[in-house]
C-alpha cells in the first residue's frame, strides 16, 4: 500500500513521517490531559492535608498549584469543541 496525494502522486519519505508524527500528537494531548488532572488532584490532596494540620503556606501553595494546572489545560479546550 502506497500513500498518495490529492492528486495521485506518491507521497515522499518526509512526508510520511510527518503523516506519523501528525497521528501521534493526535493522541498526546490525551496523556498530558490525563497527567494534568492527576497533578490537581494531588494539590486538592495537599490543600487538605494542609487544611488538617493548619498550615496556610501549604493550602496557598496547592491553590497556585491547582490554578497554574488549570491554566495550563486552557489550551486542550481545542479538542473539545464540536467540528463542523
Amino acid at each position: 500500500m502506497s500513500l498518495e496525494n490529492s492528486d495521485g502522486t506518491k507521497l515522499s519519505s518526509s512526508e510520511k513521517i510527518k503523516i506519523k508524527k501528525d497521528d501521534k500528537k493526535s493522541n498526546d494531548w490525551k496523556l498530558e490531559l490525563g497527567a494534568l488532572n492527576g497533578f490537581c488532584l494531588s494539590g486538592v490532596i495537599f490543600i487538605l492535608s494542609g487544611i488538617e494540620n493548619k498550615d496556610i503556606l501549604t493550602i496557598a501553595g496547592s491553590a497556585v498549584w491547582i490554578i497554574s494546572c488549570i491554566v495550563w489545560m486552557l489550551p486542550y479546550r481545542k479538542y473539545f469543541k464540536p467540528r463542523d
